[in-house]
Order: structure tokens, then C-alpha cells, then sequence
């Protein structure tokens, strides 16, 4: 591929999405981090099936997808945040690249999460990110505010 894309970085006042793609969250669960972000100046906007448990160790493959795909046609959203875990690629084949590609926004994650960003960037030429999930923000430390401040803020 030989373009590629770079999302807008975030401004006070836009909107972060937090899915659950690749695991379950018990409900209630980054509260803490969600705080943490509203006070920096960001609206959270939580999926749908956030905490669902159709399938036990997540929600079903249409809820975790249905989720990714609202998030990606949701001009709100800026930026699309969630966690690793062990079930992404049973969603790949059903995510809308389309819609992604449509609607450039950050989308950041880990472990798991890094399949999700593969197929994105393979699939549409958006640049994804590694590294930053909803729970760095539970207990902030300077490592990972420097980190998204420079990734998705203040960009290079």
C-alpha cells in the first residue's frame, strides 16, 4: 500500500469511543479511566454491548463488530479506545473497512486489540496504534500522558 492516512489528533471537547472487541469488561469496569479522560476535556461515549456476555468470555461476534462498526460511522467519535484479550480475529471478516476508511478516526489498543489494528491499517491505509488502552488512564502516570499527549494530541 502506498498511501497511507493519519486520523485528526484530538481536541478538548471531542469524543473517545471505548469498545470491547476482543474480551468482556464486567460492568462497571474503567469508570475510573473514564473519569480521568472526562476531566482532561473528553466526552466517552461507551458501545453499546460494552458489557456483554452473550458468549461467556464476550459478547457475540455481531454485538463486538456491531459495536466497531457504529463507532467508525459515528462522526462524533474521534477516536475508537479497547482493550487486548483473546477473541479479535473471529470479528475481521465482518468489520465494515468501508466505513472505517470513510470516517478516519484514531483507533488505539493492544495485545489482542493488534489484529483489529493490523486488518484496519492492511485494509484502508489508516494508521492505528499500539500501545494505549482505556486502563492506562485508570491510574495516569507521566509515561503514558506523555504518550497520548504526543500520539493523539500534539502529533509530529
Amino acid at each position: 500500500m502506498s498511501e497511507y492516512k493519519i486520523a485528526p489528533p484530538l481536541r478538548p471537547g471531542d469524543t473517545i469511543g471505548i469498545i470491547a472487541p476482543c474480551s468482556r469488561l464486567e460492568n462497571g469496569t474503567f469508570e475510573s479511566a473514564f473519569e480521568t479522560l472526562r476531566s482532561r476535556g473528553y466526552r466517552i461515549k461507551k458501545s453499546r454491548f460494552l458489557y456483554s456476555k452473550t458468549n461467556g468470555y464476550a459478547g457475540s461476534e455481531e454485538e463486538r463488530v456491531a459495536d466497531l462498526n457504529e463507532m467508525a460511522l459515528d462522526d462524533e467519535v474521534k477516536m475508537v479506545l479497547f482493550t487486548g484479550g483473546y477473541v479479535s480475529n473471529e470479528i475481521l471478516p465482518l468489520i465494515d473497512y468501508a466505513a472505517v476508511a470513510a470516517h478516519p478516526k484514531l483507533y488505539s489498543s493492544y495485545s489482542d486489540g493488534t489484529s483489529i489494528l493490523n486488518a484496519i491499517w492492511a485494509k484502508t491505509g489508516l494508521v492505528t496504534y499500539y500501545g494505549q488502552d482505556p486502563g492506562v488512564f485508570c491510574e495516569p502516570d507521566a509515561y503514558n500522558d506523555r504518550y497520548f499527549e504526543s500520539w493523539f494530541v500534539h502529533p509530529p
